[in-house]
């Protein structure tokens, strides 16, 4: 009887231990993912060193910021899809303009947010063209 009781305590306590180390693991992992996902939010390195490799891309009509992280994940032009849609929200960039876009491989996020606020190719070659004749 004696036996029996202390091995259900054994039991417990064992229990009670591994369910502790389990939760201790779990939050282990989650700390180390989210520190990993914000460091890549908040880093500005490109995908290679530079010079890095030049790569045009034209945005159809419709073309949302979420898809666009896609194909340029997709392309090699960024990292990670998700990480470029949350850094959409800290650079203000909600919408993309149609366009031909030129953007190279070693562009950090500060780059690349900032040529898609400019706007397409085109639409700085107008520009250009109008400075120019109104000299």
């Amino acid at each position: 009887m004696e036996q029996n009781k202390s091995s259900r305590s054994f039991a417990k306590v064992s229990l009670k231990i591994l369910k502790y180390v389990i939760l201790a693991t779990i939050a282990i992992i989650c700390a180390t993912t989210s520190y990993r996902f914000g460091k890549q939010i908040f880093s500005d390195e490109g995908v290679e060193r530079a010079p890095g490799t030049d790569m045009t891309y034209t945005v159809s009509k419709g073309t949302t910021i979420n898809e666009l992280g896609d194909e340029l994940e997709e392309l090699g032009i960024i990292n990670s899809g998700n990480v470029f849609k949350v850094q959409s929200y800290l650079y203000d960039v909600h919408s993309v303009k149609p366009g031909t876009y030129n953007f190279n491989t070693s562009y950090g996020a500060e780059e690349i947010f900032r040529i898609i606020s400019e706007g397409p190719n085109e639409d700085k070659e107008e520009a250009t063209t109008t400075e120019e004749s109104e000299e």
